[in-house]
């Protein structure tokens, strides 16, 4: 009766804290203006802590993983809150590149560490003989995630007006809810550490299934993450030659606005949508994607009607936002049901890795083609990797059902 008790407790918080944690509430949404007017940072300081941190996160990644595996499941999530709320008072109160750069660095070791949180819930589950519902809860976490960065990107513009600092200490107080929170995410199974003498099961059967998830989990959202930034500064730059300078950004403001909105909806609906398709979601996914870079650039030739012309860009850019919080659950739960109870920190942590080896990869590659090129050209890279990831996630698919898993 007890553990039914505390099991129904952590179902409960789950959702607020995975949502809660999900990034630096606050920060995501004026880190640029930040860093730049009270920071005091030029644009190449402010994009190079991107790549410092996400090399040296990358560098970290196998020490890490030691850590994981030998402190558990969870004390990774409570570290992992901890982190972020060292995070988010170094990029505050630093003063110097230094200070900020490692603030950043902190922020992505946090969520190698914080990942975890995912192996708990899938665990938690399982001893409530409620494992098919990993997607249902997750799900409530993103739809709590969306719709408060949804909120913050009404009020944060306003409370920077204010006090610049104002955002940054809403940041500092989610963190230290989501710390307090994170007391309550415990694995109560047999596998929250991965104990000394079980050292060799550890190890991983990469099977044909698990290595075609990582690649088409790795290859996704790298394109999704330049699809958003790219894209966004795609339509931007299409606008200001049309536009003033005024109207681009209302316009720009916009349809932000309306790809939150819809970011809600999708992880609301996302659960019925898994339901009624079940392992077609792993194709249906990447021919969104496919579609949201082909109606982009699509709409980049238009030349006959303005209205037109943005409508379909901006209608790209949306579906991107529908379609990368769904695909993640989606992978999670596929990942943690083929796999052994001793290897999800490693298949967890691996594949977070595999995302971020690509995406410092794309990043660089697309800065070295921006120098000499438009952004159209980015944009036909992108429709060219979209497809490839439609024909991963068909062999996926075939795998998955080969496996008989339903």
């Amino acid at each position: 009766m007890e553990n039914d008790t505390v099991l129904t407790r952590f179902n409960k918080i789950f959702p607020w804290y995975s949502g809660l944690s999900g990034d630096l509430l606050f920060w995501i949404a004026i880190d640029t203006l930040f860093l730049a007017v009270v920071k005091n940072f030029n644009s190449s300081q402010i994009v190079s802590l991107t790549s410092v941190s996400l090399v040296t996160c990358i560098l970290l990644q196998m020490p890490l993983l030691k850590i994981i595996n030998k402190i558990g499941n969870t004390n990774s999530v409570r570290l992992g809150s901890l982190l972020l709320l060292v995070s988010s008072l170094l990029l505050t109160f630093g003063q110097n590149y230094i200070t900020i750069a490692l603030g950043k660095v902190v922020y992505e070791i946090a969520f190698t560490f914080q990942n975890m949180v995912n192996a708990i819930l899938k665990n938690n589950l399982e001893l409530q003989n409620r494992s098919d519902e990993y997607i249902k809860l997750k799900t409530k976490s993103n739809t709590v995630y969306a719709t408060v960065t949804m909120i913050i990107s009404f009020i944060a513009s306003p409370m920077f007006n204010l006090n610049n600092y104002l955002p940054m200490f809403g940041c500092i107080f989610f963190c230290f809810i989501c710390f307090i929170l994170s007391f309550s995410m415990i694995d109560f199974s047999n596998y929250n550490n991965v104990k000394k003498e079980n050292k060799n099961k550890v190890k991983i059967h990469y099977s044909k299934l698990i290595i075609v998830l990582l690649i088409s989990y790795g290859l996704f959202y790298p394109i999704v993450n330049s699809g958003q930034s790219n894209g966004k500064l795609f339509i931007q730059q299409e606008l200001l030659l049309n536009f003033s300078v005024e109207k681009t950004a209302l316009i720009v403001g916009v349809i932000l606005c309306i790809s939150r909105i819809v970011r809600v909806i999708s992880n609301i609906s996302f659960n019925k949508i898994h339901n009624k398709y079940k392992e077609k979601v792993g194709v249906i996914l990447p021919i969104l994607l496919l579609i949201s870079i082909i109606l982009m650039i699509i709409g980049y030739f238009v030349g006959t009607s303005v209205i037109l012309k943005f409508s379909i860009m901006s209608l790209g850019y949306i579906i991107i936002l529908f379609i990368r919080d769904p695909f993640k659950v989606y992978m999670q739960d596929l990942a943690l049901r083929n796999v052994g109870k001793e290897g999800q920190q490693t298949l967890l942590t691996t594949m977070e890795l595999s995302r971020k080896v690509v995406r410092a990869i794309m990043s660089l590659s697309f800065t070295m083609i921006l120098v000499n090129n438009p952004m159209i050209t980015v944009m036909k890279i992108l429709l060219i990797l979209s497809i490839i990831e439609i024909l991963i996630g068909i062999k996926l698919y075939k795998l998955v059902l080969g496996g008989k898993v339903i």
